[in-house]
């Protein structure tokens, strides 16, 4: 008798991994309906007799009939669009209201018309952000976005030192950018059973105070100790229980391992297992902008003085993410991949429309940015894009909304490079056309 040997090995089945022809379509799924009504409305208002406007009960019975004639949907379809009509109808309702006593009923209707137009050219370039087959890549608006984004907040580069001279010459007018980018407000944690010590977490607040502690006691009274790569050279060294026993307990894992993992994020090693000091090529991109400067001693040493900030160290730990992105946390990929959707999208925004439209807020309205953000998210992480792991995100609707409420508070950093954003978009569309 013949038979098959069960196999003893236990197979765990995880999520599947998603292509880009499964993420593409479910973007562009609520952006295509929400196009024909702006569009439909916009005919309506045209087509509409400007005093007839002043009647706004005019304005909810055309609403509801053209809430009649769109019923062969789905349900999640059907009851995004009826509420993104009816926040349309209601935009115009308290415009005109707002407005009826002041300006022409017929300058009014001109208005709401310019608004609906500018809106829908915003949904037409976001429908095309990028090509379904992929070609053609460096002519999307996704691929020069990203890389315009990147290139500023989360540079590449065939080595750490080309990263963080990439990242430095940005940092006079990004530095806030830079450094949001790696501070997630939603402190979420995965529950792993096994934590990866390889991967490249968050800076959370614990962490921060450290980076500043380290900073400060750099500067302030630092002990110097041999360079051990190079002769005659003393290196600024601080004792590590002076930096970790005041945070000890808030540290996850307080093994000596932890600490070096850290340490290695912000370019520092430990020596001795009592002091932290700058790693080797730390030290060389120091010296290279003047965050070491050299001081030869009576007995001929040449001792390296410290000129830290934590913008010295957080540069350092971003260049590291950067150049290892591949090990980033699940919150870090969240929240990174978060943060330049949320910019693409805002710079298109504001590139379109202009800031008097009455319909930005529809745009950035908690609803409307989940039914985008999430995958524009994921079709972000591609290999020809950021290149992280796109397995990482998270598809709790929970966490989602956690994200967005955190992302919608902007930083006035952030305002200023979502201008520049809107800027490259007019040109890059200018480039195009030639």
């Amino acid at each position: 008798m013949s038979y098959k040997k069960k196999s003893t090995r236990t197979i765990k089945h995880g999520r599947k991994r998603e292509k880009w022809t499964d993420i593409l379509p479910r973007y562009l799924t609520f952006i295509t309906h929400m196009r024909p009504i702006l569009r439909e409305t916009r005919r309506i208002i045209i087509n509409l007799d400007p005093d007839l406007l002043l009647d706004t009960e005019i304005l909810d019975k055309i609403r509801q009939e053209e809430e009649k004639r769109n019923i062969r949907k789905v349900r999640a379809l059907s009851e995004f669009s009826a509420m993104y009509r009816s926040n349309i109808y209601e935009i115009i309702k308290d415009f005109i209201i707002k407005y009826r006593d002041e300006i022409p009923i017929i300058d009014i209707k001109d208005y709401i018309i310019d608004f609906l137009h500018e809106s829908v050219d915003a949904l037409n370039v976001l429908r095309h952000i990028t090509n379904p087959d992929e070609l053609n890549l460096e002519n999307t608006y996704l691929y020069q976005l990203v890389k315009f984004i990147e290139e500023r907040i989360m540079s590449r580069g065939s080595n750490l030192k080309i990263i963080y001279e990439k990242l430095l010459e940005n940092s006079p007018n990004l530095y806030e950018c830079q450094r949001h980018i790696l501070q997630s407000h939603t402190y979420y944690r995965e529950k792993l059973e096994s934590p990866d010590n390889f991967e490249i977490p968050v800076i959370s607040p614990k962490v921060y105070q450290i980076i500043n502690n380290i900073t400060s006691l750099y500067n302030l009274d630092p002990n110097f100790g041999e360079f051990p790569e190079k002769e005659n050279y003393e290196i600024p060294m601080i004792l590590k229980n002076d930096v970790f026993l005041p945070y000890i307990d808030s540290i996850a894992n307080a093994e000596e391992e932890a600490i070096e993992k850290m340490a290695e994020r912000i370019g520092l090693r430990l020596i001795d297992g009592i002091f932290l000091a700058p790693q080797e090529d730390f030290v060389e991109i120091l010296l290279d902008n003047n965050y070491l400067r050299e001081n030869k001693q009576t007995d001929g040493t040449i001792r390296l003085l410290p000129q830290f900030s934590n913008e010295t160290l957080i540069t350092y730990y971003l260049a590291f993410a950067s150049q290892r992105r591949g090990f980033l946390s699940k919150e870090l990929v969240n929240w990174i991949s978060m943060n330049f959707a949320f910019l693409i999208y805002m710079g298109i925004l504001k590139w379109k429309l202009s800031d008097e439209n009455i319909f930005y807020a529809i745009f950035k309205d908690l609803q409307t940015n989940e039914k985008i953000l999430p995958y524009l998210m994921k079709l972000i992480c591609f290999p020809n894009y950021l290149g992280v792991d796109k397995m990482k995100i998270r598809d709790s609707i929970q966490y989602r909304k956690e994200i967005f409420n955190f992302i919608g508070s902007q930083i006035d950093n952030l305002k200023e490079f979502i201008n520049e954003i809107a800027v490259f978009c007019k040109k890059f569309e200018s480039r195009k056309k030639k």
